[in-house]
């Protein structure tokens, strides 16, 4: 028997299929554990060898090899919907329910047909009356599906079509996130659920031929669009539904669920604690009365202070509540606990007064007798012990300056203006001529008059830092520091500011540190500023990037300021 060119095309078809589907199962597998993936696999799994034995059959005319064939192609249908089903409800974020009896019952079905199919030559519940009803030079088959068969793979469809039903759900709950994916393997499940229909009622012209294996080549297309194509498995619906099913009461901080007059209809047991552990009370009663502020004075201050006992310091969160038309159903306030913060920064406030003030009066004094011992010595050895204890002081005295800088630079509220480049230059210029003579700063500026909006004494504080920073961890007594100064690239179109030096490359771990926000370790002060050059570039909304050629290089580039 040979398969004519529209036989051999099935062939081809449906070899190709499970060649496709176990490729997809390859892939699959560097996806195992996240959500689904491994019930997918399954049903990947069942189409491969479902379509390989059947193109394989096609070719076979042993009857009992056939029965065989036929009878593993029968029982991977029995599981692909089953598998499918499994697969959207742990997707969806229901992966609880597999585990339920309920789903026991769908797992039975699949796991029975195996048995009824290696025995059905004995009570004949699957099918009956096998033969051989050749069709286009291939080997297929007739032969009557019984109740136990038609069930089976009418099961795997209607199991399959739920799972469809979990994954249409997700993409009207959470809109286009999910969308294509969804909507690629849901269109997957077509394909064979037609093929199976038809074969199995006999539709169309050969009903002797099994379309669902050629037809299984659209649904592994779909489906490898799905998986590979936009990465289904990098985020999924189950991690939305896993929020809200968190729900109100497994949060920490008080949640209230406020109606559209501003009353409490919901509150969660935080919030009961905070608000309500004195009386009991029945909702809904009026924000204000509980609170003792309106909604929109809570929105504005951005805190409160609760008296109560359990209560505290609390930071607002408002998120609007709108029905799937866009009209506003209420809001949910969440009260943040910022108790121990707002301690720690008034306690913080306090030390760091204390010391800034301590250590410039007591380096003023050490700084003043270590002078005066300078002075007065006649001993060298007195006499270069007195300047390093002066120059220590000076050091100590330049931390604490630093520090109040730095302090400023958190405080300051941004005053945005136009501003000349040159003039800023010209300032850092005349600061530094003084206080490091023999440094020479060069500037660039392209175009000559660029002009920029932001706010002046950060951007000054900004170039002062690195400058200095750059001439004292020079090695040279006549450290020389390029700057130049360009306009940005689109689309911020702001500055780019790269300040060059020759001393040895920044420390990674300092760079690190920097980036983390935590504390990195101070050399004579300079440490602090590269901390408040930073600040400057983050109130700026800015970057910096460090890089090395034969000397640091630092690239700063900031945003112009709105109006």
């Amino acid at each position: 028997m040979t398969p004519g060119p529209l036989g051999l095309g099935i062939i081809v078809a449906s070899i190709a299929a499970g060649v496709g589907a176990l490729y997809l199962l390859q892939y699959l597998y560097s996806q195992k554990g996240k959500a689904g993936a491994d019930w997918f696999m399954g049903n990947m799994a069942s189409v491969a060898l479902f379509c390989l034995s059947y193109g394989i059959s096609l070719v076979i005319t042993n009857p009992t090899l056939r029965i065989v064939l036929g009878a593993v192609a029968f029982i991977c249908v029995c599981f692909m919907g089953p598998f499918f089903l499994a697969f959207g409800l742990d997707y969806t974020g229901r992966g609880d329910l597999i585990r339920t009896p309920l789903f026991g019952i769908v797992a039975i079905v699949p796991l029975l047909s195996i048995g009824l199919a290696a025995t059905n030559s004995i009570h004949g519940l699957i099918w009956a009356d096998f033969q051989f009803d050749p069709v286009f030079g291939l080997a297929t088959v007739t032969y009557t599906v019984q109740p136990w068969g038609v069930f089976a793979l009418l099961f795997s469809i209607g199991t399959a079509a739920v799972g469809s039903l979990l994954l249409i759900g997700a993409i009207l709950s959470y809109g286009s996130l999910y969308r294509r994916e969804a909507t690629a393997v849901i269109l997957s499940t077509l394909p064979p659920s037609v093929g199976v229909s038809f074969w199995l009622f006999e539709i169309g012209p050969v009903p002797q031929l099994h379309l669902t294996a050629p037809l299984m080549l659209i649904h592994v297309t779909l489906d490898a669009y799905a998986f590979v194509g936009t990465h289904m498995f990098e985020t999924n619906p189950a991690t939305q539904r896993m929020a809200e099913r968190t729900g109100l009461d497994s949060l920490s901080d008080p949640v209230l669920i406020l109606d559209t007059e501003q009353q409490i209809v919901g509150a969660n047991d935080r919030a009961e604690d905070v608000f309500f552990n004195t009386t009991s009370i029945s909702l809904p009663v009026p924000l204000e009365a509980t609170l003792g502020v309106t909604l929109e004075t809570l929105r504005e201050t951005g805190e409160i202070t609760v008296e109560t006992e359990g209560g505290g310091i609390f930071a607002v969160s408002y998120t609007p509540l709108t029905d799937p038309s866009g009209e506003s159903v209420g809001s949910m306030v969440v009260l943040y606990d910022v108790t121990d913060q707002r301690q720690r920064e008034q306690q913080l406030a306090v030390l760091n007064r204390i010391l800034r003030h301590n250590l410039r009066n007591e380096t003023t004094v050490i700084s003043g007798y270590a002078e005066l011992l300078e002075a007065d010595s006649t001993d060298p050895h007195h006499v270069t012990q007195a300047g390093t204890i002066a120059a220590a002081s000076n050091r100590l005295k330049s931390i604490a300056e630093k520090v109040r800088t730095f302090e400023n630079v958190q405080q300051r509220v941004r005053q945005p203006e136009s501003l000349s480049i040159r003039d800023v230059v010209a300032d850092i210029e005349q600061t530094y001529s003084t206080t490091y003579p023999d440094a020479t700063i060069t500037w660039t500026a392209s175009p000559p008059d660029l002009r920029f909006r932001t706010d002046p004494e950060l951007l000054s504080m900004l170039l002062k830092n690195l400058v200095e920073n750059a001439i004292v961890h020079s090695e040279s007594s006549e450290p020389t520091v390029p700057v130049a100064v360009s306009e940005g690239d689109a689309p911020r179109k702001g500055i780019q500011v790269v300040i060059r030096d020759s001393n040895d490359p920044i420390p990674d771990y300092e760079i690190e540190t920097l980036r983390a926000g935590e504390e990195t370790p101070l050399q004579h002060g300079q440490g602090v500023g590269l901390w408040i050059a930073y600040w400057c570039i983050r109130k700026l909304n800015g970057e910096i990037d460090f890089e090395y050629d034969e000397g640091n290089v630092l690239i700063v580039s900031l945003p112009p300021m709105a109006e």
